[in-house]
C-alpha cells in the first residue's frame, strides 16, 4: 500500500504544501501584510503554539546545536531591523494547534488527507 501525505492549502497564500513550509508561508504572510515588529510578532506567534522551541526566533539566538530546528535557508527580515527564523518542527499536535490560531486570525486553511491506494 502508499500512502499519499497530507498536504495543506491556504487560501491566496499557498498550495499543497507540507508542515514545515505551510507554517512558514503563513507567517510570511502575515508578516507581509502586518509590517509588524519582533516583539509584536512574538506575542501573535507567542512560542507556546509550537511547544518547546517556539515558533519565531531572532536569528541571533540561534545556536549551532539548534540551527537543524529553523529555516535558517529563509530568513525574514523584519520592518524593525530583526532577522527571523521560523520553527520547522511541526508535528499533529502542535500544528492543530497552529492552524487553529492561524484561523482566528483570519487564513483560510484546509487539510487534504492522504489516502492508501492499493498497488498491485
Amino acid at each position: 500500500m502508499k500512502t499519499t501525505p497530507v498536504k495543506y492549502l491556504v487560501k491566496k497564500v499557498v498550495k499543497n504544501t507540507d508542515r514545515a513550509r505551510l507554517v512558514q508561508q503563513t507567517i510570511e504572510n502575515y508578516i507581509n501584510k502586518s509590517n509588524l515588529g519582533f516583539s509584536v510578532l512574538q506575542k501573535i506567534w507567542f512560542d507556546k503554539l509550537q511547544g518547546d522551541k517556539g515558533v519565531i526566533k531572532k536569528w541571533t539566538e540561534i545556536d549551532e546545536k539548534n540551527k537543524q530546528n529553523y529555516n535558517i535557508d529563509s530568513p525574514i527580515m523584519l520592518n524593525d531591523g530583526v532577522k527571523i527564523a521560523i520553527c520547522n518542527q511541526w508535528h499533529k499536535e502542535n500544528l492543530s494547534v497552529f492552524i487553529s490560531h492561524a484561523k482566528l486570525l483570519g487564513f483560510e486553511i484546509k487539510v487534504k488527507r492522504a489516502h492508501t491506494e492499493n498497488i498491485t
